[in-house]
């Protein structure tokens, strides 16, 4: 870019070395009149979005018609402005270089500006500042209402994709379309950080995020909850029975300690039942967080809609990391598009006993 500013600006101070008298130089006022080397040549339209190129009076624009058919990017065209716009967005496109000539009445030259498109914005990635609980040995499944996924281009579903676990002593991770899934390890106890990223349908990837977990040695029968896929209705509604997803093998009275929110719509939860209402026809989830005896477990659920012809299972999660992850995993859903700032939260802020019992908080 810089060689093609130079290269404009270098014949018009040429111009007008030749209509100045013998030996004279350029006036200062028109010198600096001229089209500097540093000028806004490089030019970026935004995502799906407009640009102009306005030279700074007293140059003008030349020759429109030139300048409209130079490129399918150029949507207007008058001597004080060139507008671009790009309804489609193609990763691969190359630079265009628009050459435009430019007049002051005096002097005439070209300059050639350099067009691209911008990309949408990478996706961001938020996950409740929380720490999960998770006793050594088993799984923790972390749903992907839970990560905070928020995405420009994700129709396609986006990618997930796990990073890893530090310190790696304390298991493994791995994704799934519905789950970013921990194993913790049998001999491991203390905190640990789960890292993850996340893909839209451009292969952008966000920045790399965290979740906090902190693994416990249990003494008491586990506390067995589900990811459940059920269906919602044409409406965008659901009734589930919280009864379905969570047992207690030693038997303790299970007690409700909160519903996460969706990804879309809006949950609502009392003792027996979680109630949903959202938009209709996309996948949707949240999460559900039971305590019984001292121990605390997730269960998820995830909707779809009742006339969908994709999976209505998500089965149990693998015991150990799938192959192929390493472009991340498509997700049954759709991120919402990024909005302000807001301060991250879900449904892990209560005191957590189990921690205080093994002094892992």
């Amino acid at each position: 870019m810089a060689g093609l500013v130079r290269r404009a600006a270098t014949a018009a101070f040429a111009v007008l070395a030749m209509l100045a008298p013998l030996g004279a130089a350029p006036s200062s006022a028109v010198a600096e009149a001229m089209p500097q080397p540093a000028s806004p040549a490089d030019v970026e339209i935004p995502y799906l979005g407009e640009a102009s190129i306005e030279p700074a009076p007293p140059w003008r624009i030349a020759d429109c018609a030139a300048v409209a058919a130079a490129s399918p990017l150029v949507t207007g065209c008058d001597p004080t402005r060139i507008t671009l716009a790009a309804p489609e967005y193609d990763p691969d496109a190359d630079v265009v270089v628009i050459q435009v000539a430019l007049t002051n009445d005096a002097v005439s030259t070209t300059v050639g500006y350099r067009v691209r498109l911008a990309g949408p914005e990478i996706p961001v990635v938020r996950p409740a500042a929380a720490v999960w609980p998770v006793a050594a040995g088993s799984l923790l499944r972390m749903p992907v209402s839970e990560l905070g996924l928020e995405c420009v281009v994700c129709a396609g579903g986006g990618r997930l994709e796990a990073l890893g676990v530090d310190p790696a002593a304390a298991g493994s991770v791995w994704a799934t379309p519905t789950h970013l899934v921990f194993r913790a390890s049998a001999g491991y106890s203390g905190p640990a950080e789960i890292g993850f990223r996340f893909a839209d349908d451009y292969g952008s990837w966000s920045a790399g995020a965290t979740v906090h977990t902190a693994v416990y040695r249990s003494t008491v029968a586990p506390l067995v909850t589900i990811d459940l896929v059920a269906a919602a209705t044409a409406d965008g509604t659901a009734v589930v029975d919280l009864s379905d997803l969570v047992t207690s093998l030693a038997g303790d009275d299970v007690v409700l300690v909160g519903c996460g929110a969706a990804v879309h719509g809006r949950v609502s939860c009392d003792d027996e039942a979680a109630s949903y209402s959202g938009p209709s026809g996309v996948v949707d989830q949240f999460s559900v967080q039971f305590a019984a005896g001292g121990e605390q477990a997730t269960a998820s659920v995830t909707l779809i809609p009742e006339d969908a012809d994709g999976p209505r299972a998500v089965g149990p999660a693998a015991t150990a990391p799938p192959s192929g992850q390493d472009e991340g995993i498509v997700t049954w859903f759709v991120p919402p598009v990024p909005a302000e700032h807001h301060e991250a939260s879900g449904i892990f802020t209560p005191l957590i006993a189990t921690l205080d019992r093994v002094g892992a908080r």
